[in-house]
């Protein structure tokens, strides 16, 4: 058997086998590698704003405007964020992952806040964020997703 019939027999028995040339397949190995293909972890790092375009009502009038995550923690173990509303008023502290079976949920332990989170201090925040390389989003209503777009 030549080397062509082999890989059609292969072809044949794993049908869903994406075969192509090789230096496609590097080409997208290595935008994968650069873009889309990270973390969470690394997906979350930087400045977010909310895109007030988007979204229901509420968003602008609930959430913070501004979304801030960095890998900087003073345990060495969980992240650090801030989160900043209107009129000054704000939430910050450490955040982490976790994980079970198929899906992550994003949890803010707040150590800081303005006089209207002040509430939040000591506290564990279960949030539905959606984390994605250039936007953090939360559903709003059955329909539409408030959106926090990256700002560096």
């Amino acid at each position: 058997m030549n080397r062509l019939a082999f890989q059609r027999f292969i072809d044949v028995l794993n049908p869903r086998a994406l075969r192509l040339p090789g230096n496609l397949t590097a080409s997208f190995f290595f935008a994968c590698l650069g873009l889309a293909c990270q973390s969470q972890e690394q997906n979350i790092l930087g400045t977010f704003e909310l895109d007030v375009e988007v979204g229901c009502e509420g968003c602008a009038e609930d959430g913070p405007l501004l979304m801030v995550f960095d890998d900087e923690s003073p345990s060495g173990m969980l992240g650090g964020y801030r989160f900043e509303f209107a009129e000054g008023q704000f939430h910050e502290g450490q955040y982490e992952f976790v994980y079970f079976d198929e899906s992550s949920q994003l949890v803010l332990y707040p150590e800081e806040a303005s006089a209207d989170h002040f509430g939040l201090i000591g506290t564990t925040l279960q949030t539905d964020y959606s984390v994605g390389f250039n936007a953090i989003r939360e559903r709003c209503n059955g329909l539409l997703n408030c959106v926090w777009k990256r700002s560096e």
